[in-house]
């Protein structure tokens, strides 16, 4: 009787790592935290953002003609509060770097599609910002 308990545990047992161990792993990064400090915008809409050379630039200073960091993203990590210095806004680029978006182009996050979601700065597994949109509980 010992022995059949035991086999029928040992049986549980593997049946359990077997089913563990199936589950899938989520491809790509995901998220490690939150990052303090910022929030989520967007881009304006506009014809403006029609084309990839058409995108607002993150600039390394807050004033024109400063040199390129990157190009901003639909949503933009921004600092928060603002920090504004001569029409542009703070922001961290996808690369982890600081830099600066006209504030113009910006507007708060809002997911149209999905009321309630939403956006919040994050750091990613694969050490970059990145984005967490929360669902509201049900």
């Amino acid at each position: 009787m010992v022995i059949k308990s035991l086999a029928l545990a040992a049986l549980a047992v593997g049946m359990y790592v077997v089913s563990v161990q199936a589950q899938p792993t989520p491809a790509g990064p995901h998220v490690t935290g939150h990052i303090q400090g910022y929030e989520c915008m967007q881009l304006r809409p506009g014809p403006e953002n029609e084309t990839w050379d058409d995108l607002p630039r993150v600039l390394a200073e807050p004033k024109r003609g400063a040199v390129e960091v990157g190009i901003a993203t639909v949503s933009v990590i921004v600092k928060n509060p603002h920090v504004l210095q001569n029409g542009y806004l703070q922001v961290l680029h996808m690369d982890g770097r600081p830099g600066w978006v006209e504030a113009k182009v910006l507007e708060p996050w809002v997911n149209n599609n999905a009321p309630g979601v939403r956006c919040v700065p994050a750091m990613m597994s694969n050490g970059r910002p990145g984005f967490d949109y929360i669902r509201p509980r049900r």
